[in-house]
């Protein structure tokens, strides 16, 4: 539906799980029915966190084994997944508005988990650059299709609690990737280098690849023969909203999407920056290799993190009850406490305070995942949303994704001018840009309220 002013209008019911008047409804699926649902996209997207994080656990290793440079590093870490990231996402996020969701994560699945694969035998940098490409290019599809088929299967009061279960599928994949990746690399130690002739070598670290990439297969097949694709709720494009319209929608609400959207910015450039080379601090800072930070950073991860998510979604649940502009407000919180711990923990005197700090600003800092979810999806017409949480998506893995573990790089070999000072490169990001996203994410709560207050004035 498009109105006067040329921009698209909400479709009725479309965010706040109602169907419009008139419409036939389908019989509604078992509870049961749609929190597995949840749980296995919360699966997928720990496979892809696994297999997008593995990299930076083998950082020291690549560069003695593969002769490669920090920069060159940086750009298998950002350049090369976002590029074809940004590329792949909108026809898949277009592909799964107009049909068959689960399809779309099955099959992009199936092809980064043969992509992770293939870096067991990769043996130069541009070996590793088109397996990076063609697992950055497939990710792309699943995130946005699964925001948007959890957002038909649960209630809309459920959001939340739904996001925090998703969104633990990424941090517990990017623990896991530390955990899974340090545990392999110890048990393959002894591994001598295994020689194939003309082709090159196989190292022990490449291993690794081969045995996390496989197990998407399976998972690829189990959602294509087990996950019900839940019925749109209020849909009235069956076909989807072309990019156009995607785009005037976005424009017709920028008092909220522009804020949002530059502040989620500021804050991933300071994750997907620092998360990059956080086993290379340990390593240079502390004397930890990626056996002994891997399982302590995934473990100390997991933990906090998945503890973060779902009081996250607890807050937002009560806020919600007095609150609009609830969800946004916990976005805000949460960022805006993390900040302290992130600064901190770099200039720790020992490793262990410094995931100690670590922990807690995680923690904080998880807790508005869920309702960052929640505001993009609840303010979303119903085919449209896989196409704007792609935008999203998109944005943080083209901007902060690629540039974020470049710049630190760059600052690192061109500023402090040692691989030992990186850890005040890690403070320099905090401190500049943790206050820049904190007031814009700010800026971005009434907004978000009226925007609420509107959904619902559309369905009373």
């Amino acid at each position: 539906m498009t109105a006067s002013n040329g921009t698209v209008a909400i479709d009725g019911g479309s965010d706040l799980g109602m169907a419009r008047e008139g419409a036939p409804t389908a019989a509604p699926a078992p509870s049961y029915v749609n929190w597995y649902t949840v749980w296995m996209t919360s699966l997928v997207a720990v496979m892809s966190q696994v297999d997008r994080g593995i990299l930076a656990l083998f950082v020291q290793p690549m560069k003695r084994d593969l002769h490669l440079t920090d920069t060159q590093i940086s750009i298998l870490l950002g350049f090369a997944f976002t590029f074809f990231y940004v590329v792949g996402g909108p026809p898949l996020s277009r592909m799964a508005d107009g049909g068959v969701r689960k399809s779309v994560i099955a099959g992009c699945l199936a092809v980064w988990s043969l992509a992770t694969t293939f870096c067991g035998i990769a043996q130069n940098f541009w070996s590793f650059f088109i397996a990076r490409a063609v697992i950055g290019g497939t990710e792309s599809g699943c995130g946005p299709a699964s925001l948007s088929m959890i957002a038909d299967a649960v209630p809309k009061d459920k959001l939340p609690r739904a996001y925090a279960l998703y969104n633990s599928g990424f941090v517990g994949g990017s623990a896991l990737s530390l955990v899974i990746g340090g545990v392999l690399i110890g048990l393959l130690a002894d591994v001598k280098p295994i020689s194939l002739g003309s082709f090159g070598v196989i190292y022990n670290w490449q291993i690794v690849f081969m045995i996390i990439g496989l197990p998407g297969l399976l998972i690829a097949a189990l959602v294509m023969l087990t996950v019900k694709e839940p019925p749109r709720k209020g849909g009235r494009r069956p076909g989807g909203y072309p990019l156009k319209e995607v785009v005037g929608f976005v424009v017709s609400q920028r008092r909220l999407h522009l804020p949002l959207l530059v502040g989620l910015l500021a804050m991933n450039f300071q994750l997907y920056g620092l998360a990059a080379w956080m086993p290379a601090f340990y390593e240079r800072t502390y004397g930890w290799g990626p056996a002994v930070s891997g399982p302590l950073l995934g473990m100390v991860g997991l933990v906090s993190a998945m503890a973060g998510l779902f009081l996250g979604a607890r807050l937002a649940e009560m806020l919600g009850k007095r609150h609009d502009d609830a969800n946004m407000r916990v976005v805000f919180i949460a960022q805006a406490l993390g900040i302290p711990f992130g600064i901190l923990a770099p200039l720790m005197p020992d490793p262990w305070l410094a995931l100690a700090c670590g922990a807690v600003g995680g923690l904080v800092a998880a807790m508005g995942g869920p309702a960052y979810n929640a505001v993009l999806n609840i303010s979303t017409p119903n085919e449209m949303r896989s196409q704007i949480n792609a935008m999203y998506f998109i944005i943080m893995n083209a901007i902060a994704g690629s540039l974020g573990p470049t710049l630190v790089a760059l600052a690192t070999d061109y500023i402090a001018h040692s691989e030992a000072d990186l850890r005040y490169v890690m403070v320099g990001f905090r401190v500049l840009l943790g206050p820049i996203g904190v007031l814009l994410l700010w800026r971005a709560i009434a907004p978000y309220g009226r925007v609420y207050r509107e959904r619902i004035a559309e369905n009373s």
